[in-house]
């Protein structure tokens, strides 16, 4: 079996290659798709970063006057152990 690595670009919900495959007409192929790194990566931190300060968990303890200063209250936590 050859491995065959050929870029393309979905075009209408479809995959188009940038040349033809030297495959018979009818053969079988799995189709492993990934997409390629466009450097769009600030947006994509910026959303996920985003996406992380909505989750319900986030900032549940910001009422908490005893972790106010959290380096005291970690020093405190380990003075007990």
């Amino acid at each position: 079996m050859t491995l065959i690595v050929e870029k393309g670009k979905i075009s209408n919900g479809h995959i188009v290659l940038s040349k033809p495959l030297s495959l018979p007409e009818g053969t079988e192929v799995r189709v492993q798709i990934e997409p390629i790194d466009t450097g769009d990566t600030q947006n994509t931190a910026a959303k996920e970063n985003e996406d992380f300060a909505n989750q319900p968990f986030f900032g549940m303890w910001a009422d908490r006057e005893d972790m106010r200063d959290s380096v005291a209250w970690v020093r405190k936590q380990r003075e007990r152990w």
